[in-house]
């Protein structure tokens, strides 16, 4: 073997050698835009299924000299809808569907103190209250979306604390809401 050849191959074992260290001494991480949130984002609602709800009032409080309610009760594998001075009748069930599951899957990302809630729509209640029966009675006060309409304030029943939801979602809640108050 020739000198020369000695030489490429001492200083290709040394490049291996060099690379090896700097992979263990210095290893890859992921961007941090990669790793996983510390925190994930809290349910209004937690521990609150579908299934577990029984009954839900719904108000609609948006004309004050006209505000319109409904309830709804489950009753064996179904749900009847309960107006003030009619028969009960059956609701549009796939709006029944989107408001149980809106109201166990929503989330807020912050929440705000505040002494003015009418600044954020929920003087008197807000615009629109969802009472419903799961476990224990809850309540969620719906009021405004935020200027940027990316976000809604709500407010839990019994709690002085204003939420932010994703409008999106608030939007989906009120939807059904008024498509079941006033069909």
């Amino acid at each position: 073997m020739t000198a020369q050849r000695r030489t490429v191959i001492v200083l290709f074992a040394v490049f291996v050698a060099l690379l090896g260290a700097s992979a263990l001494l210095f290893p890859r991480r992921p961007p941090p835009s990669a790793q996983a949130s510390a925190t994930p984002i809290p349910y209004v609602f937690p521990r609150v299924l579908p299934a577990q709800i029984t009954r839900i009032d719904l108000e609609d409080r948006r004309d004050a000299t006209k505000p319109a309610s409904i309830t709804l009760i489950k009753t064996a594998g179904d749900w009847q809808a309960l107006r003030e001075g009619t028969e009960p009748a059956l609701p549009d069930l796939t709006k029944v569907a989107r408001l149980l599951n809106g109201l166990a899957s929503l989330r807020y990302s912050r929440i705000i103190s505040s002494a003015s809630l009418e600044a954020f729509g929920l003087e008197n209640g807000g615009r629109h209250i969802i009472r419903f029966v799961a476990d224990r009675t809850y309540t969620l006060h719906i009021g405004d979306t935020s200027p940027d309409r990316t976000l809604a304030y709500v407010q839990r029943g019994g709690t002085k604390a204003i939420l932010l939801v994703s409008a999106e979602q608030a939007a989906a809640l009120v939807s059904a809401l008024e498509g079941l108050v006033r069909p």
